[in-house]
């Protein structure tokens, strides 16, 4: 049986680091002034994201052999890569016009975040000292979005700070090396609910992570 998880000791805390691979972000821009950029014309296509890194923390408390109910925070950050547009337009910010044509621009800037997600998780017996994982949470997100140029231009340029709700899927597995300390290897997917109507899509990301857990 595997001894990932003591009873008596129903406290849990981790620290874990990993990879953050954001997803495009389509957009769909009418005409009109959006945090703080304003558009003459219609503007679609989709901004392309570097992968990143992710640290995270991690409280937990066993309620029994196979459900625990967890608090994940976590801090991310990735840079843009470039904006690929499939119609194009104009953009103003600061008195500097951005006119993009379809193509493909490239994006200096970047997203920081820090998020909180609570919700349970659900393990079970698979081999000794292994057990498989399943859990998903809800909470929030607050975040730095940054683009400093497009196409070396500061006509789209944003420094925008929000908070989000956000959701969390993950699964993976926990190794034990000792009744009180085990690591955790998890995939997650990712969502913040940072949509504008008329402009961009929802974020959504895939993130990899490895966490060592105490017991206590």
């Amino acid at each position: 049986q595997a001894d990932t998880y003591s009873v008596s000791d129903n406290f849990y805390v981790g620290l874990g680091a990993g990879v953050i691979s954001p997803n495009d972000v389509d957009i769909d821009i009418s005409a009109g002034t959006y945090d703080g950029v304003t558009f003459s014309d219609g503007i679609t296509g989709e901004y392309v994201f570097d992968n990143g890194f992710q640290i995270t923390g991690l409280l937990g408390y066993r309620l029994n052999d196979y459900l625990s109910f967890e608090t994940e925070l976590g801090y991310s950050k990735f840079d843009y890569d470039k904006l690929n547009l499939t119609v194009g337009g104009t953009a103003t910010s600061g008195g500097v016009t951005f006119t993009g044509g379809v193509g493909s621009f490239d994006v200096d800037g970047s997203i920081s975040a820090f998020s909180m997600i609570f919700g349970p998780a659900i393990d079970f017996d698979v081999y000794e000292n292994l057990e498989l994982l399943i859990g998903g949470g809800i909470g929030f997100t607050a975040y730095n979005d940054e683009i400093n140029t497009v196409g070396a231009s500061t006509g789209l340029s944003i420094d925008e700070d929000n908070t989000e709700f956000s959701a969390k899927f993950k699964t993976g597995a926990n190794y034990s090396f000792t009744q009180q300390t085990f690591l955790q290897a998890t995939y997650g997917f990712n969502f913040i609910n940072s949509g504008v109507d008329n402009y961009t899509d929802d974020f959504t990301a895939h993130s990899f992570n490895a966490t060592l857990v105490f017991s206590f």
